[in-house]
């Protein structure tokens, strides 16, 4: 990964409400290998999670993920020379059909998240975490990442996830102060 990859993620760390144990597993990453995406055959690599946010309605956007049997945030793998920026740029548009500008991207947070599926080259994603302030709208999902997705106010939508309670415990921080 190259260097304004590590800038981002190293400002995230700065982020107060980052759990100081993620920081330390991403920092042990980043010194324990010389790549750092699946793209380059590692199998801890870095992803990126975007979640759209309203924060005038308070509502947020998920989906029914098919391979994760559960309803998550968008996100996908970044790519070698992408930025995690970049990837939830890219994911966006791939995924939810829309263009967006790096102005709406909001670094929120860090997860570590064990994947064990050595046969799709995945065993632990390294997850960097972006809010995506848009209004309410409609998205062009895709139908193959996701059974269903919508917008649902946070209480309704942390309700929904059933298997990640990491990825809850994330979304929750969006309700405190």
């Amino acid at each position: 990964m190259y260097q304004p990859a590590w800038d981002e993620i190293e400002k995230i760390y700065q982020l107060t409400r980052v759990d100081p144990s993620t920081i330390r597993q991403f920092k042990e990453l980043k010194s324990s290998q010389s790549t750092h995406t699946k793209g380059e055959g590692n199998p801890a690599h870095y992803c990126t999670f975007f979640l759209p946010y309203d924060h005038l309605q308070d509502q947020i956007y998920l989906g029914h993920h098919i391979k994760a049997d559960d309803w998550i945030s968008p996100g996908g793998h970044i790519e070698p020379g992408e930025t995690p920026s970049q990837a939830s740029i890219r994911e966006m548009k791939e995924e939810l059909g829309i263009d967006i500008t790096p102005d709406l991207l909001e670094p929120w947070d860090l997860s570590v998240k064990p994947i064990n599926r050595p046969g799709s080259g995945c065993l632990a994603h390294y997850d960097i975490w972006h809010l995506v302030h848009l209004p309410v709208q409609h998205f062009d999902f895709l139908r193959s990442e996701y059974h269903s997705a919508g917008w649902f106010t946070l209480k309704d939508g942390l309700a929904k996830i059933q298997k990640n309670p990491d990825f809850a415990a994330i979304i929750t921080k969006l309700i405190l102060p």
